[in-house]
């Protein structure tokens, strides 16, 4: 049984920022020039409809909208206004949570108010200091965007701003970007690792990853920023450092599409109603979360029969053999299953990022339990762990071996979407 009680909701297909990194645009994927510009409210109306039927028939009583693009402030403040009345009209029994995903360019008072008073909490995406941040997120004529951005999050302070989104950039000194948290006066933060996949490595996962088992430039990062996190009396909220921390100590039902052990309840619906898997997939090949279910004639509950978003769901489930026989993957959980992707074994291989997660969960494991009393250690049975162990026992099994009944999936899904 399936259950979804995320859904981003594609409200805009265009964007005012060129980011280079992003995986809709600059990716290799252009399939979103077929998309209409906006969601139509008739499409909004249809998902709706289609929502609480689900609900209904699934009994959930709870369900996130999160307003996404593109760009969704390229759209007029009404039209947040009249969705949000569409599904509290639609399905008055569900509690709804509303969050809007932003760049941030044209984010102003009124635009605060407007949320405010349709409770829409509002995340904003910043690429760190100035320098940084106008290097990848730019407009269209190529201009930095910092200090429209940096302006709508010291406005949030006093409205509704549930806290920032960044892409991990590991050329950021771990020192600069700490010291432009703490200038924002930043109360919430989220890290993303880039998208990339075997044959598309993300930055700075370079020939080396192959041949040095040293070499772990994001677990260095993360490292060096953890401890200043940690060390940090006031500090911010980070989610990825304090999810990594809860999951270590046993926490059990905790974590997102990158770690832990929870299925990937999170729905897309395209600005022209198609119900489909996590778009930020599409950084593997073109079309990989294309099908022709649509909210104009299809329940959501017929995404539950595409291939590609049974393969995500479960994907903390269905990983390569490695990752079954590693002593961290309860909380890895085998990593985003796009950073798992190879035109050679699909997604059956390893994270990108395995050798950095391995190495940055040993570092947080290992500096919880030399914090704590030994009598406690043992009553949590928990041991330390060594990084060059874990590595040399990949080693010692050949790298990867491929999971037969993840392979037959694979190979069945490939030949569905024509890879």
């Amino acid at each position: 049984m399936y259950k979804v009680t995320s859904f981003v909701l594609k409200i805009a297909s265009r964007c005012n920022l060129n980011c280079s990194y992003c995986y809709m645009y600059n990716m290799g994927d252009q399939t979103y020039l077929k998309q209409p510009k906006f969601m139509a409210l008739e499409t909004v109306q249809n998902f709706a409809d289609r929502l609480k039927s689900y609900c209904e028939n699934a009994d959930i009583k709870y369900v996130q909208i999160v307003f996404h693009g593109g760009e969704p402030l390229l759209l007029k403040p009404d039209y947040f206004e009249k969705c949000v009345t569409i599904f509290k009209n639609t399905a008055p029994a569900l509690e709804f949570v509303f969050t809007v995903q932003t760049n941030g360019v044209t984010l102003d008072q009124d635009w605060y108010s407007i949320f405010q008073k349709n409770n829409i909490s509002v995340g904003i995406s910043i690429d760190g200091p100035k320098k940084y941040h106008d290097e990848y997120r730019v407009f269209h004529n190529g201009k930095g965007s910092y200090n429209k951005v940096a302006k709508a999050v010291q406005l949030g302070k006093n409205n509704n701003l549930a806290g920032l989104l960044l892409v991990v950039n590991i050329n950021i000194p771990v020192k600069e970007l700490y010291a432009e948290i703490k200038r924002l006066d930043v109360s919430s933060l989220n890290l993303l690792l880039p998208d990339g996949h075997y044959d598309q490595a993300p930055l700075g996962l370079d020939e080396n990853r192959w041949n040095d088992k040293h070499y772990t430039p994001y677990a260095d990062w993360f490292i060096d920023l953890y401890k200043l996190w940690k060390n940090d009396k006031e500090r911010s909220k980070i989610y990825f450092f304090e999810t990594l921390i809860k999951m270590v100590m046993g926490e059990e039902g905790i974590g997102n599409q990158l770690i832990g052990r929870r299925t990937n309840g999170v729905v897309v619906v395209e600005s022209d109603g198609s119900i489909e898997v996590v778009d930020s997939l599409r950084a593997c090949f073109e079309g990989i979360t294309r099908n022709e279910i649509n909210v104009h004639k299809n329940n959501l509950e017929d995404l539950f029969e595409d291939k590609t978003f049974q393969i995500y769901y479960r994907a903390h489930d269905n990983v390569a053999e490695q990752c079954l026989n590693c002593p961290v993957f309860d909380i890895c959980g085998g990593g985003f299953l796009g950073h798992r992707y190879s035109n050679e074994n699909g997604f059956d291989n390893p994270t990108m990022y395995c050798k950095d997660m391995v190495r940055l969960i040993s570092f947080i494991q290992n500096d919880i339990l030399n914090s704590l009393p030994e009598d406690v250690v043992q009553q949590l049975n928990i041991e330390e762990l060594k990084y060059e162990d874990i590595i040399n026992g990949f080693e010692e099994e050949n790298n990867v071996k491929i999971n037969p009944e993840v392979q037959e999936e694979l190979a069945s899904f490939k030949k569905e979407v024509h890879v």
